[in-house]
Parts: structure tokens; sequence; C-alpha cells
């Protein structure tokens, strides 16, 4: 709890001074307000007592109450500027998480834990009563009550002490169930972000336009009203077991203030009617008594609040600091690629029972064409992935021209790679600013792509050519391209980077059959002096590789050449077999 609470306060210090100003203004205002409150009518008695003149009981009245005008002023002017400074910090937690985000280990994107991790971390920032967000009005609150308590029980101390050691008595009660409580908000927040998860998956994919058509033709909807509705049930369920709990300690601190209202109230009529107390003191003392009360729960209460800032802290600080390999390594100056090797590399997923990968022994040189075939599942795309350094082996290593990647920061490997995957998306930019990744481009390298990826008679047909805007759900006037289009896009993007390795992730899957042929026709050039990976279903597209992987089962059954594959009449041979007759049964219907 000491190192969250030194954490939030090093960086509400770095990040808004003034804020600190205005909470050394608002503490002594708080504390000075319940007392004016109280002393008003015990001076106004007093002075009616004592006989003084209508103007000096006037200037007194006058004087107290500027002083508590004053004071009840400062709350409010103080607090909002107080958080007006949370709103900065709160912002600067977000970007902290959201460049988190960006530069997690891919494997964690993908982990539903990690992503359960995350969610619960956005409760830290995510909201304007969030403990990021809250800390510091917090924190002087709680000043305010310990110097509240203080200088109270030094005004009650002169009556009894044995009206404080009876607040106190009640309000360490207040206390231990405050801790119950926490305890049970912590269990309900990490419960709640399973379901979060889970909530805002659904709601994001009914808002999802690729979703939509699924969603819409295969009558789809029911199922996910029932889905989204089953995790609001759960978030529902989860927040009224809080409310219940909340509502019984509300029942129980409003009997113990009562308990305590009443004894307080009781004994001062007994020190008044025994001689003990003038009824101006009986009048001032009730309201300190009362105010002493309020200063101690709201110590309790504060001290809660800390706590529950504390432990959102940790959650976020949890997620925040979590080690990346993408944080460590040097760079990686080579611009040549000699060689990939594969050592003994097994590659398992977070929370998975078996390994993906298993003892997977490789090399690749420069210059060569690989494909890497096989069945869905077989573990292609994680291999691919692992390569690219997308993920980290959990087993053996991966070298490059000798060099151990993980010896090498993930942003210099992966200025080593260009890669068209199956699943892509372009930004809410312009289509020159998509491409090449940086607002500054090179027009000339740009358009020498855009013709090598045969879109550049496309592009030229749009009214602002390269400067037209993408993406539909953000620009209503985005030029709206055709999947076809999108993959030569990619091509282009790819080609525009001109990194030392290629890697093509089922590249034709959007083109017809005569783009399909035409794009490999010009393969040859396109990888030209390069290392390059072509991933890929459709066997028949590459016999032009150099050499071709067929992965099963998470090791490489079989590697080779077209042609000394199919000798072996193998796994390989069998499936290409199979292809083959489905393409000319489907030839032979087609032509019936």
């Amino acid at each position: 709890m000491i190192k969250n609470i030194k954490y939030m306060l090093s960086n509400w210090i770095a990040w808004d001074k003034k804020s600190l100003v205005f909470f050394f203004i608002r503490v002594p205002a708080l504390v000075l307000q319940p007392i004016v409150t109280a002393y008003i009518p015990k001076a106004m008695i007093d002075c009616i007592n004592d006989g003084v003149t209508t103007e000096r009981l006037i200037l007194v009245i006058a004087l107290l109450s500027l002083l508590l005008t004053l004071t009840i002023w400062m709350d409010p002017f103080m607090s909002e500027l107080i958080r007006g400074g949370a709103r900065i910090v709160r912002m600067r937690y977000a970007v902290i998480a959201f460049r988190k985000n960006l530069k997690t280990d891919y494997v964690n994107i993908e982990s539903l834990e990690k992503r359960e991790i995350q969610k619960r971390a956005e409760d830290f920032y995510g909201g304007r009563w969030s403990g990021g967000a809250s800390f510091i009005d917090t924190c002087s609150q709680f000043c305010v009550c310990i110097v509240g308590v203080i200088t109270s029980s030094l005004l009650i101390y002169k009556v009894d002490f044995f009206m404080i050691l009876l607040i106190l008595a009640t309000c360490i009660a207040q206390f231990a169930l405050l801790k119950i409580i926490n305890k049970k908000i912590r269990e309900n927040l990490d419960s709640r972000s399973k379901f979060r998860t889970k909530f805002d998956y659904f709601y994001k994919m009914s808002k999802n336009t690729d979703a939509c058509k699924d969603i819409r033709l295969y009558s789809l909807s029911d199922y996910f009203i029932k889905a989204l509705s089953g995790s609001l049930y759960q978030l529902e369920k989860i927040i009224a077991k809080y409310t219940h709990q909340s509502a019984a300690f509300d029942a129980v601190t409003a009997a113990l203030n009562l308990i305590r209202e009443a004894v307080a109230y009781v004994y001062l009529v007994y020190l008044v009617t025994k001689g003990r107390l003038s009824v101006s003191e009986f009048i001032f003392y009730f309201g300190i008594i009362t105010g002493f009360s309020n200063w101690v729960v709201n110590l309790v209460f504060s001290y809660s609040q800390i706590e529950r800032c504390c432990n959102e802290c940790a959650a976020y600080r949890n997620y925040i600091d979590g080690e990346d390999t993408a944080d460590k390594g040097c760079e990686f100056k080579e611009k040549d690629i000699k060689s990939i090797k594969f050592t003994d590399v097994a590659f398992k997923y977070p929370s998975a029972e078996e390994e993906t990968l298993k003892n997977i022994n490789l090399e690749f040189h420069g210059g060569e064409n690989i494909a890497i075939v096989g069945e869905n599942g077989a573990g292609k795309t994680t291999l691919i992935k692992l390569l690219c350094g997308l993920y980290s082996p959990t087993g053996g290593e991966i070298t490059v021209n000798g060099t151990n990647t993980a010896e090498i920061s993930k942003e210099s490997y992966f200025d080593l790679f260009s890669a068209i995957f199956q699943d892509y998306y372009f930004l809410p930019m312009t289509v020159a600013e998509n491409l090449a990744a940086e607002m500054n481009y090179d027009k000339e390298k740009l358009y020498s792509a855009l013709e090598k990826a045969d879109i550049a008679d496309k592009i030229n047909t749009l009214e602002n050519k390269e400067n037209s805007m993408m993406d539909k759900e953000v620009y209503k006037n985005a030029v709206d391209f055709s999947g076809g289009e999108k993959q030569k896009l990619l091509l282009a993007k790819a080609i525009y980077k001109n990194a030392p390795v290629l890697i093509l992730d089922e590249p034709t899957a959007a083109l017809d059959p005569i783009a399909e042929n035409e794009l490999y026709l010009k393969y040859n050039e396109l990888t030209k002096d390069k290392l390059s990976f072509f991933i890929s279903h459709r066997l028949s597209s590459t016999r032009f590789c150099d050499r071709i992987l067929f992965v099963s089962n998470g090791q490489i059954a079989e590697e080779g050449t077209h042609e000394e594959l199919m000798a072996r009449k193998g796994a390989y041979y069998k499936m290409y077999q199979l292809q083959s007759y489905y393409y000319k049964e489907q030839e032979v219907a087609e032509n019936a």
C-alpha cells in the first residue's frame, strides 16, 4: 500500500504541482468550517449574557459569518481545481496504458488472461471517480479528517475524556466493517473483469461492419443478444451483491451514529444539569462532538477510499510493469539476411496444456523462396509469428545471421520484415500514409510500389489520388476498395517498406484466378534478393518456391521441392492429389 501511495504521489507532483497548493488551502478551510459553525451560537449567547452592545454583537457575528462564508466558498472552489488536475493525471495514466497496449508482447493481446488483467487495469483510469483520478481528492479528505480529529479531540478533552473513548469505540467498529466491505469490493472487481471482457467483445462485434454481414445472413442476432444479456446479467449480479453489502454497512453505520449521538446528547445534558457546562458551552460542545464523530467516520471512509485507490493502482501497475521482450535487446544493424535458423524451437500458448510447435529445426538462407503449407491448425501461422518476432519461443532459439533474436530489440527486429497477413486493418489515414506508415513519404517510391502491386491505375482514378482518405467508419467520403484491391494495397505496403524478409500469408485469397496468376508471375520479381515466405492452403500455388515445408501436428512432417515431395508420395502428395481432384471436378461442373 505504501509503495502505491508513493507511486501515485510522485506522479501527481510530476504532472500537476498546482494541485498541492490547492490541497493545502483546502485542508484548513474544511477543518475550520464545522468549528466556526459550532462557535457562532456560543459567541452570540455569550455576548448576550455579557451584555455587550448591539454594535459589538453585530460585529462579532459579521466577522464569524465572513470567516464561515470564506471556508464554505473555499471548499468547492479548491475541490474543482483539484479535480481539474485529476483530469490531467487520469489522461496521463490512460496514455501510459495506451502505449503499453501498443508495445506489449503480441501474445498478451491474444491471451484472454492478459486481456482480463488489462481490463482490470482500466478501473484505475477509466472514469472520473477512478482511483487514479480521485486519489488526491481522497488524500485531501483524509488529511482534513486527521486535522479535524486532533483539533476536536483537544476541545472535547476539556469536557470529558469518556466522550472521546465512546466515539472511538463506535468508529473502530465501523472501520472493521469497512475492511470487510473493501475485501468484498476487490473480489467483486476481480470477478467483474471476466464478464466485462465478454460483454465488451459481444458489444463491439455487434457494431463491427464485417461481423454484421454474418450476423444478419445467418440469423445470429438472437445468439448475440442472449450472449450479451448473459454477460450483463452476471455483471448486474456482481453489482447487486456489492449494493446489498453496502446497504447492510450503511444500516449498521446509521445505528452506530444514532447510539453515539444519543449518548453524547444525554451526557451533555447531564453536565448542564450538574452545572459543569453553561448553555452556550452545551451548544458549542454538542456541535464539536458531532463534528468529531463525523471526522472519525469520514477518516475511516477516506482510509477505505485510499485503500481502494491503492488496490486499483496495484492492478494497473501489475499490467503496466509487466515484463515484455519488446523492451529488451540491442539494435540489429545488419541489413542483409544471410541466414535465419531455428534450433529445437518450441512454442506453447499461455494456459495451453500442450505445445503448438515442438522440436522445430530449420535453416533459411537469403534469396530463398519458402512455401509453408499444411492443414488448418497445423501450426503454420504460429511458425510465421515466431519467425517475424510476434511470438518468442518457449523453448529453443531463433538466430538471425548467428545472433539470437532474444538479444535483439523488437523494434529493430521488426524492421527486417514486410508482411501481409490474412487479417489486416487500414487506419483512418490517407492511402499514402497507410502504405508508407509515416506522414512524410517518398512519392516516387510509393508509386513504384503501387505499379509493382498493379494498383496504381486505381489510385490515379481517385479525386485525391494517394491522398484519399480510408476507413468509412471515420470519414464518410473515404474510398471503399474491394477485397482484391485491398490485397494489392497490402502488397504495395510490403514493397514500399523494402525489408529483406517478405512474408505473404495467403496473399491471393481475395483475388480472382486471373489476378492470382498475374501475381504469381510477378512473385519472382518482387522477391528478388529477398528471403521470402509464402503461406498457402493451395498447394498448386507453391510450385515456384525453392523449398516447401509441410507442417503437421506442430512439426515439420516433410521438406523439399514440389517434385521431391510428389515423388515421396507422403502427406503432401495426398493433399495435392485431393486438391487437384477437387479442381478437376469443379472444372467439369463449370463446363457442363
